[in-house]
């Protein structure tokens, strides 16, 4: 029987659960970085946005870039210039420059995303590929989760400067796992790249239904801990990510059976509506209870969802086109993110975290509607085409 968890899995799982991690770590520290060294308002929110204009910008040139090279070797050039941000952010806590980083950093981490999962798509057995991926794809929603409890630990135990060399170590350890996953791929004939070419058109579905989910998801992120210190809640802010990554683990673990029975329109349906509920309820929110209980809840939404729609794209391209559809759907968490890390900014100014944080749930009504209308029957039909 054809194993899912094989050597170069697990090595590929493990390290990009440390990369993601680390990226996602970055996120709430900075911030408090940006506040700590005269950077406020709106500026925090152009500093964090910052890295999502380059990654679209560059996504398309990454799923060009990994399936016209060798893939792991790219990966590999890749993940070692996604370490030097970090120290860039330690040494100049300036404005400008930590907005020029942030935009380095957007370029790495586009291939460096689209990477991954392609790889880890390759090294499956074809007929494992659709089940491997949604497993996979865990590895996002966890690093999404993890990261920023492991930043907000590290950076209550110690300066934010030293914070951001705990974490250029952590992107070096993911750096010499990987070095133990040789993969060898044959030449490649590379084609001349062409702009109509870079995106894969039958992930842009995915791309736009799941860039919605996503916005919410990059407000907490984002602004988790201000808005915990504004509440008095700063004590509980680290705990609100162990239980953002018990939903997940839970919702995971729990829902694999009816993933991989096709069961999905039942769990999207059922997941918008939790995350709609969750959200809408920031206007009112005020206690400890209530911050551990929305994040246990994101997670279970965002637990089904992530890995669910990877796995829709990826079960349905051919080997070939993985790096092209990976970067293609990926942009929906830069944009998402990006726009709720701007939008967030934005609203601490106007209206408050608090209300911010509510007006983002309208997004999931659309990103339902979307999913309703269209995305559920051309997901059904391109899987019925694949099979035939």
């Amino acid at each position: 029987m054809e194993k899912i968890w094989n050597r170069k899995f697990v090595l590929l799982f493990i390290t990009n659960l440390l990369m993601m991690a680390t990226f996602y770590a970055s996120v709430p520290i900075l911030p408090i970085y940006c506040q700590q060294n005269g950077i406020t308002g709106s500026k925090i929110g152009i500093v964090l946005t910052a890295m999502s204009v380059t990654t679209v910008l560059f996504r398309p040139f990454a799923g060009y870039i990994l399936d016209n090279f060798n893939r792991y070797h790219v990966y590999m050039l890749f993940l070692a210039l996604f370490c030097l941000p970090f120290l860039g952010f330690a040494a100049f806590p300036i404005f400008g420059v930590l907005v020029l980083l942030r935009l380095y950093m957007g370029v790495v981490y586009s291939v460096c995303g689209s990477a991954t999962t392609t790889l880890a798509g390759d090294v499956l057995p074809q007929s494992k590929v659709r089940e491997g991926v949604n497993r996979f794809a865990l590895t996002i929603s966890i690093g999404m989760a993890a990261g920023p409890f492991i930043g907000i630990q590290v950076q209550n135990h110690m300066s934010s400067k030293a914070s951001f060399l705990v974490l250029f170590a952590l992107t070096v350890i993911a750096l010499i796992c990987v070095s133990f996953c040789k993969i060898s791929y044959p030449k490649v004939e590379r084609k001349k790249f062409v702009l109509a070419d870079a995106f894969y058109k039958p992930a842009l579905p995915f791309m736009f239904n799941m860039m919605f989910i996503m916005v919410p998801f990059g407000a907490v992120i984002a602004y988790s801990s201000i808005f915990a210190q504004e509440k008095g809640l700063s004590a509980v802010i680290p705990y609100f990510y162990v239980f953002l990554v018990a939903g997940m683990l839970i919702s995971k673990f729990s829902t694999q059976k009816m993933i991989d029975a096709g069961k999905h329109r039942i769990l999207v349906v059922v997941s918008l509506l939790v995350l709609l509920v969750t959200m809408g309820s920031y206007y009112f929110m005020a206690t400890a209870f209530h911050l551990l209980l929305a994040g246990f809840l994101l997670g279970l939404g965002y637990g089904i969802l992530q890995p669910l729609f990877q796995s829709f794209v990826t079960g349905t391209t051919p080997a070939p086109k993985r790096g092209t559809a990976n970067a293609t759907y990926l942009l929906s968490y830069d944009i998402g993110i990006g726009i709720g890390s701007f939008l967030m900014g934005m609203f601490q100014e106007s209206i408050g975290l608090a209300s911010g944080f509510a007006v983002t749930a309208v997004t999931y009504i659309i990103g339902g509607i979307i999913y309703a209308v269209y995305v559920d029957r051309y997901y059904s039909n391109l899987l019925k085409h694949k099979q035939e």
